[in-house]
């Protein structure tokens, strides 16, 4: 690979992960504010994790891995839906729910944790925006940073941007994100598909958000 593929390959993973603060801050901002900003519930939930969020970043990504697909400069998209794969999903998402429980009681932060209640939009957001974080990450910034300098650079960076992107939470959480981040890209390169580390971020979120 030349460096000038390397290097558009790196340019076009940092333009993904830009474009998922402007414009998607802006566009989500603007849609917002046309609706009066609205209160975080029911169908509002729903709406910005389907349309809002990481939506634009996650078309960007399409068009980008379309194209250098085409050139030949990285792989194809490979979901790997076996059950195999499936398998991977769930262990590596199990072994990321202790993870951040251990985080969480290590730090004396156990209190954070309630009895459980489901939020049934929650539950639906989740299908699509994890899908969404999943192919950005793990899927196009992992797999052109992976074609240009590496699987363990790549597996760093891309985890590190993941982790970044919470911006919601106290840096040591960010750190842990990323750390668990670098586990799914990990299942991904093991079981050989996206479908993997998309399973272990739904059974972290369907299983942590109603308790914490």
């Amino acid at each position: 690979m030349t460096i000038v593929q390397r290097g558009t390959l790196i340019a076009a993973a940092a333009a993904a992960y830009l474009v998922g603060f402007w414009p998607s801050w802006w566009g989500r901002d603007f849609v917002l504010r046309a609706f009066n900003n609205p209160p975080y519930e029911g169908l509002w939930i729903l709406i910005p994790h389907l349309f809002l969020y990481t939506t634009l970043q996650a078309l960007f990504c399409l068009v980008a891995w379309s194209v250098l697909a085409r050139l030949q400069w990285m792989p194809a998209l490979r979901l790997s839906p076996r059950l195999s794969t499936l398998g991977w999903g769930l262990g590596v998402g199990l072994v990321s729910i202790a993870i951040l429980v251990s985080f969480f009681f290590a730090t004396g932060q156990a209190g954070a944790f309630h009895a459980p209640r489901v939020n049934p939009w929650i539950v639906g957001a989740n299908i699509f925006s994890n899908f969404y974080e999943e192919y950005v990450f793990r899927g196009f910034i992992l797999v052109a940073l992976t074609a240009a300098l590496g699987f363990w650079p790549a597996a760093i960076l891309s985890s590190v941007a993941f982790g970044a992107t919470h911006t919601q939470y106290p840096l040591s959480l960010q750190v842990l994100i990323a750390a668990i981040a670098m586990l799914w890209a990990w299942a991904g390169r093991r079981s050989g598909g996206l479908l993997a580390p998309y399973t272990a971020h739904m059974a972290l979120d369907w299983l942590i958000d109603p308790i914490l």
